[in-house]
């Protein structure tokens, strides 16, 4: 594979329109895209060309999401597989990371954000082609001919740190280095090529040995010899992700735990206060956002941009969306008099919902609002520069409501149809 053609992305997703944004957004910065409804589809794609990266999304209609990981894990094993949801859980993630995934992404999904994981691991995947575990193999035992050449201890260092990555102490990476660069060596021969004291050597040659990357000779004296590096790295590396893999485990048994311990600390009344309350986090606001959604009963009012409509809706399945709109009656006030394609089909209310969205623009916005039932609101100010940090504010106190509730109204009245 190289990387002087444009990198081919397959976009896997049931909904539509989620294909056609991920689509729009990633030909924008010149990655070429295709795009598959179902499971199948998107086995059927990979068996005719390939593919540097796939967006997966964990819910299709005719396989599991991590299913769909683990036989294309198998068929196109080079390709980098970022998993995309809309249903978070620790049991997702670890799914995800069994079956082969890169990256694990959440909706809804921030195209910057979504720009800079994408760049990363196709960066990081053609660092991986430049250097395989063939090639460190052959690089450690090129650099390590001679052992007595003045550059040895050297090496030796920056192979340590190397090797740290994989799992191994300093003083263990030494030792392995040394037995690579030697063939065969007694415990006295390690300790003075590798600078390692011999009692430290005795201790951890028995560690090394139970890791699999080294050996012992019958014979006498006592020797030793190296398990070859491509064979000892992909011990090591299967090692590492096992351990890693275990810290998830333990995670996932005690987050039921510690939930329940911190539920118990919350005063019962909270929910009923009224309050204003600043939130910082973005991952918070949206939370919030999705939650005072599907409490909705009677009516939500919207002051937002056309770009955090289309997050709201990727952030739900297409029947959520629909169900929404049948039972609340929707006033939006957007940026844009002319709506792309994309935006109408989110909002114009369809034949079966009865007017339900009411939209409206203005040529600019003062603020972002969200109003549910009268109950309960988000705000906050809109940005002038695209690196500002904006404060984000709930409240579901009557006053601030009634002052939100005129101001919303106020701009509606100013504000003027959308043009379709």
């Amino acid at each position: 594979m190289t990387y002087e053609t444009r990198p081919h992305i397959l976009i896997v997703d049931d909904d539509e329109g989620i294909c056609k944004t991920f689509s729009a957004i990633l030909q924008s910065e010149g990655y070429q895209t295709t795009t598959a409804n179902t499971g199948k589809e998107a086995l059927e794609k990979t068996k005719t060309q390939f593919f540097n990266l796939a967006l997966l999304d964990i819910r299709l209609p005719d396989i599991d999401g991590t299913r769909l990981l683990a036989k294309l894990q198998e068929t196109c094993p080079e390709t980098i597989k970022i998993m995309v949801t809309g249903y978070p859980s620790l049991k997702n993630a670890v799914d995800a990371l069994n079956f082969g995934a890169t990256s694990y992404i959440m909706k809804p999904v921030d195209p910057a954000e979504l720009l800079k994981t994408i760049k990363k691991r196709l960066e990081s995947k053609k660092q991986t082609e430049e250097i395989t575990r063939d090639k460190l193999a052959k690089w450690i035992q090129s650099q390590a001919l001679k052992t007595q050449s003045s550059n040895f201890q050297e090496f030796l260092e920056k192979t340590a740190k190397e090797l740290a990555r994989f799992g191994l102490t300093k003083n263990q990476a030494r030792i392995y280095t040394t037995l690579i660069a030697s063939g065969v060596a007694s415990t006295s021969e390690i300790a003075n090529l590798s600078k390692v004291r011999r009692e430290e050597v005795y201790r951890i040659i028995p560690e090394l040995e139970k890791r699999g990357i080294i050996v012992r000779k019958l014979e006498k004296p006592r020797k030793f010899a190296a398990v070859q590096p491509e064979t000892s790295i992909k011990i090591l590396a299967q090692s590492k992700l096992k351990n890693m893999k275990e810290e998830i485990d333990e995670l996932q048994q005690e987050q039921a735990k510690l939930i329940a311990e911190l539920k118990t600390m919350a005063l019962s009344t909270r929910q009923e206060d009224c309050a204003i309350e600043a939130i910082s986090q973005q991952d918070i606001v949206f939370e919030k956002l999705l939650e005072m959604t599907r409490k909705a009963k009677q009516k939500i009012a919207i002051i937002t941009t056309t770009t955090n409509l289309r997050l709201i809706y990727m952030s739900y399945p297409r029947k959520v969306v629909k169900g929404i709109l049948k039972s609340v009656r929707m006033r939006v006030i957007t940026e844009k008099c002319e709506l792309d394609t994309f935006s109408r089909e989110i909002l114009q209310p369809s034949e079966t919902i009865d007017n339900s969205v009411e939209l409206r623009c203005l040529k600019k916005l003062p603020f972002s609002l969200f109003i549910v039932d009268d109950k309960e609101a988000l705000w906050g100010t809109q940005p002038t520069r695209t690196d500002e940090k904006v404060q984000v504010y709930w409240a579901n106190d009557p006053t601030q409501l009634s002052i939100l509730q005129a101001s919303f109204e106020r701009l509606w009245q100013e504000s003027s149809k959308v043009k379709t």
